[in-house]
């Protein structure tokens, strides 16, 4: 029900701001607009203002703005308020201002959601230097190891991990040149990106240097009883690093009555933390909410 309301809600808008095109710009043209109406079939509420008459119909799936003399089937005065007595250069403008006035909307609304800002991963303008590499991946094969620094892919320069994922992404199945940063010398390699997921995005299995955190404990939680606290830093489980958030996430989710060793940072300092996750449906859970590493982005005017 609360999708078919919000679908009928922004369907509304969209017909409402269209509609209002074609109203605004006949009468900005001196057309007389004898109905402009939110929704087809009966008119459950209406009022008429001047010439016009306001109306809400029952069907809320279009809308309409009816014009004098806008159907060659109506009879017709001749008088210079009707559609049909403008120019052509006069009716294309009421015609084109609904599909118009959408555009505009679609600006306005895109800009306004932009410009609240949104997280981002906190590595992605960040030096790619290797921090995890997935065991069996391509990287793995070819002997790319934590710590090391990728300067080039495919003979381009490579500045931030967002610049090593498109050239990376974009060469799936394919023998890609790579050169590391290692210990001071600089290595090529060669490496054959996976295509990962249905659009066969190239993939090498090189993981940035960061890790989850936790943001809350639930008080009396598998979490709280084993003494995990907000703020905590986690960097593997079982010995097995964990990068993103969703890694953790699936560590737990098949750990459901088996205890893990969470390997933490707090304070600057290591700690192994053995918690028991709770099996919640076929699922395990310890009762912690987890942040990924993120930083805000604010976007400028431009």
């Amino acid at each position: 029900m609360t999708t078919l309301l919000a679908f009928l809600f922004v369907l509304g808008v969209l017909i409402f701001v269209h509609e209002l095109g074609h109203f605004l710009a006949a009468r900005r043209l001196g057309v007389r607009v004898l109905t402009f109406s939110l929704g087809f079939g009966p008119k459950l509420l209406k009022f008429t203002r001047g010439d016009t008459e306001y109306a809400i119909s029952a069907i809320p799936l279009g809308g309409y703005v009816k014009m004098a003399g806008e159907n060659p089937d109506d009879a017709r005065s001749g008088s210079p308020d009707e559609f049909l007595s403008r120019t052509k250069w006069e009716r294309f403008q009421v015609l084109i201002a609904g599909p118009a006035m959408n555009i505009i909307l679609a600006v306005v609304v895109m800009a306004v959601v932009l410009a609240q800002g949104a997280e981002v991963p906190a590595y992605q303008d960040a030096a790619p230097v290797v921090g995890a590499v997935t065991p069996g991946s391509p990287a793995d094969r070819v002997g790319i190891r934590a710590g090391d620094r990728i300067l080039t892919v495919a003979g381009g320069e490579i500045d931030t991990w967002e610049d090593l994922y498109i050239q990376i992404g974009t060469r799936p199945d394919r023998d890609v040149a790579v050169t590391l940063l290692r210990d001071g010398r600089t290595e090529a390699v060669s490496v054959r990106p996976g295509a990962e997921g249905r659009f066969e995005v190239g993939d090498i299995g090189v993981m940035p240097d960061v890790s989850p955190s936790v943001r809350s404990v639930n008080q009396g939680d598998p979490a709280d009883r084993a003494g995990v606290r907000a703020g905590d830093v986690i960097y593997a489980v079982n010995g097995v690093r964990v990068i993103f958030a969703r890694q953790l996430a699936e560590a737990i989710s098949r750990s459901a009555g088996t205890p893990i060793d969470l390997t933490i940072r707090r304070d600057g300092q290591e700690q192994h933390i053995i918690v028991t996750p709770e099996a919640r449906g076929d699922r395990g859970f310890i009762g912690a909410a987890i942040n990924e590493a993120t930083k805000p982005f604010d976007p400028g005017p431009l």
